[in-house]
């Protein structure tokens, strides 16, 4: 569900507007995380790490405003959740998507994942040209490491992105680089600021399904 915000009533509309006329309206930066614990559960119960990191990202996202705002059709909505779209490499080079819902529990969200995604390799097809705002979207290339990078991004396009790297072990601990997008019209630094500190938390915490 989306509620349509009253721009003249919005606290926030002379600052969204200001950084809407820039050539980047978004702010794009790398943070380091650390994921041990999350890739231990997962291990643990079988579960792929990018439906893991995923799962928790998403929840984060939920819990900070920002993030759930979007411009859609000239208007400004935010979303009262949001679900994560995954990107998979599936035939030949080409790549698809899909989206797992957030409503579920780990177990079902991993699940859900890995049918969502064994069904991305059979049909080996997809339409990237349907946008669905309710979303964020998510990648990951575990073929290297990166301090930072900038994925293609279309200015009318509000929907925030994340991307990480590979995995680097260093005795017990595991870490790895995380890229978010965020529009700055919807979100600044102290909003940036919190997502990481609850998503490290998140992370920290994590037990799966108990």
């Amino acid at each position: 569900m989306k509620t349509v915000i009253d721009v003249s009533k919005w606290e926030r509309y002379d600052l969204f507007r200001h950084y809407e006329e820039d050539t980047n309206p978004f702010v794009i930066l790398t943070t380091p995380l650390d994921i041990t614990n999350a890739y231990n559960i997962a291990k643990e119960t079988n579960s792929s790490m990018y439906a893991t990191l995923g799962y928790l990202i998403t929840k984060v996202v939920n819990k900070v405003d920002g993030f759930r705002y979007r411009k859609e059709d000239n208007e400004i909505v935010v979303y009262d959740h949001v679900n994560a779209n995954f990107t998979e490499n599936i035939h030949d080079g080409k790549i698809g998507f899909f989206t797992v819902k957030d409503d579920n529990s780990y177990k079902e969200f991993v699940d859900c994942f890995e049918s969502k995604r064994n069904n991305l390799f059979e049909v080996k097809k997809n339409d990237p040209s349907i946008i669905h705002y309710d979303e964020i979207w998510m990648s990951c290339v575990p073929w290297f490491e990166f301090n930072g990078v900038i994925p293609p991004f279309n200015k009318d396009n509000s929907i925030p992105q994340f991307i990480w790297d590979k995995f680097k072990k260093e005795d017990d601990k595991v870490t790895t680089h995380l890229m978010l997008l965020v529009h700055h019209g919807f979100i600044d630094g102290y909003g940036i600021g919190k997502f990481i500190n609850l998503l490290q938390e998140e992370l920290n915490n994590f037990k799966g399904d108990e």
